[in-house]
């Protein structure tokens, strides 16, 4: 954990430093970052699927959010490069670990410190708490929400900042993101209908970091997958009504074209995953070929120059269907750090 954010949890810890609940480490310090950040993705499904509103549920939570924030500040590629493709059983909770990870990244953009980071990762990790079975459920091929899941879907910001204010230890910035986080500038949200500057800044990031994640790694299969391109795109054409420009901006600069994760197939017919933080709006230099022209998993991961031309990126693509072990994914995240 960085020293900003180990300041923080022990401030935190000594805030409860005499109730029951003491905080466990999630994940060993020596393990691969690729391994703390599956270790924290499980202790938070451990969490938030046995959420009872209790102290210690507040404490354990915010550790995990407190340890997510420093290993984004220690390992900034792999958490944004993992944050697609980690094994949740629920999409639900895939997407809202990875709006997580980007919200962070997205509040270190604009220098936020490390107290306003771990708001923005708890209001992401449980924004969609009490509509999760139900955003599960529409998972499914052809799935349509009825009128009454669409007012289940509308309340869902309500309802969870309900469950905080019942958690003993839950702070009003908390609870605040939570509620607004699908406000938009110009009062077309809800549920308050709230207008610029009434929505506070962590919401704003997790506005777009949600929106963001819902546009490139959409759950339900009616929706198609946007490129990155494609969603900045069309985030940038909704930016002065319903977003913060300057937070779109941070995004961009963010993400670029190929932001670390993306899939991509090479000229050579291998297909490749993205592992470097973007320079610019420029293709990445560097990628790691994962699966052969066949569609099977190599061997080992091999580095590819997609500068030249039998190696270039041609276009993106999805791991759908891939199953890929977490020895691989150390062996990919470790190739990416030696270069």
């Amino acid at each position: 954990m960085s020293a900003s954010a180990l300041a923080f949890a022990e401030s935190f810890a000594t805030a409860y430093a005499n109730t029951v609940a003491r905080p466990a480490p999630i994940a060993p310090e020596r393990a691969a970052p690729c391994e703390r950040l599956a270790a924290i993705a499980t202790a938070y499904v451990e969490v938030i699927e046995h959420w009872a509103c209790r102290v210690e549920d507040v404490i354990r939570f915010s550790t995990l959010a407190a340890e997510l924030v420093g290993l984004v500040e220690r390992a900034p590629a792999v958490c944004l490069g993992m944050a697609p493709h980690l094994p949740f059983a629920s999409p639900s909770l895939r997407h809202a670990f990875a709006a997580a990870i980007l919200g962070i990244h997205l509040g270190r953009a604009i220098r936020l410190d490390a107290r306003r980071q771990h708001t923005i990762a708890k209001a992401a990790l449980f924004m969609n708490l009490p509509s999760l079975d139900l955003q599960d459920d529409l998972v499914a091929p052809h799935a349509i929400p009825s009128a009454a899941q669409r007012i289940t879907l509308a309340r869902h910001p309500q309802l969870a900042a309900d469950l905080l204010r019942e958690s003993p230890g839950a702070d009003l910035a908390w609870i605040e993101a939570v509620l607004q986080h699908h406000e938009a500038l110009d009062g077309s949200g809800y549920p308050a209908a709230l207008a610029g500057d009434e929505i506070c800044l962590e919401a704003r990031i997790l506005k777009i970091a949600d929106v963001w994640y819902a546009l490139v790694a959409p759950q339900r299969l009616l929706r198609s997958a946007k490129t990155p391109r494609a969603a900045l795109h069309w985030l940038l054409s909704r930016s002065r009504q319903q977003f913060d420009a300057r937070l779109i901006e941070a995004l961009r600069r963010l993400t670029g074209l190929c932001p670390p994760g993306s899939v991509v197939r090479l000229a050579n017919r291998e297909t490749a995953l993205v592992v470097d933080m973007p320079a610019g709006m420029a293709l990445p230099r560097r990628v790691v070929a994962i699966l052969g022209v066949h569609g099977r998993l190599l061997r080992e991961p091999v580095r590819r120059d997609t500068r030249r031309a039998h190696t270039a990126i041609r276009d993106f693509t999805t791991l759908r269907g891939i199953a890929i072990p977490p020895a691989y994914w150390r062996a990919i995240w470790t190739l990416a750090e030696a270069a």
